[in-house]
């Protein structure tokens, strides 16, 4: 008997530490209801945010959803977004990742999401780390995000730095 209580307790706890909320989850989750794109495009939401703890808020993304980050004096510090479906989005993994290559100067595998799963990054306008600026402090980041078996293409936002944007892109999971 007592062996089967240990096991509940286990089982209880378990599901406790997996039931804490995501960052982000619950904007998304309501963004994502109203979403023209949701058969397409599911919700992601943030297993942590490097520590910046900014304030979670609905942001305008055409034909998509979006969370948007507020820090003290700086609107949309970061974010995710599932825009809109367009045309290209619709092409293999292989072409996608083909793309993203060429239109990104970094790239980065995300493992803890469904693969194949990839990103490509640098400065808005696709732009290299200066050298006088390589981890792109205070510069506007962006990512364009491939997860299996979604057909948005997803955008990844930090300007806040490329480190903080990588910490974004390695702790995005998709939701339930």
């Amino acid at each position: 008997m007592s062996a089967i209580l240990v096991a509940l307790m286990l089982a209880s706890a378990a599901g406790g530490a997996q039931a804490r909320p995501m960052i982000g989850e619950d904007v998304a989750r309501v963004q994502w209801d109203m979403a023209e794109n949701r058969a397409q495009c599911a919700p992601l939401a943030l297993l942590s945010d490097g520590g910046a703890k900014g304030k979670a808020r609905a942001a305008d993304f055409s034909g998509g959803w979006a969370v948007a980050f507020d820090l003290p004096g700086k609107r949309s510090a970061y974010g995710f977004a599932g825009p809109g479906i367009i045309l290209m989005d619709a092409e293999p993994d292989a072409a996608q990742r083909a793309r993203l290559d060429r239109q990104w100067p970094y790239r980065r595998t995300l493992a803890a999401l469904p693969g194949p799963a990839f990103a490509g990054y640098g400065l808005i306008g696709a732009e290299p780390y200066p050298a006088a600026n390589p981890e792109g402090k205070g510069s506007q980041s962006l990512a364009y995000l491939r997860i299996d078996g979604q057909r948005c293409t997803y955008n990844v936002w930090s300007r806040i730095g490329r480190a903080h944007l990588e910490t974004l892109l390695d702790n995005l999971r998709l939701q339930d």
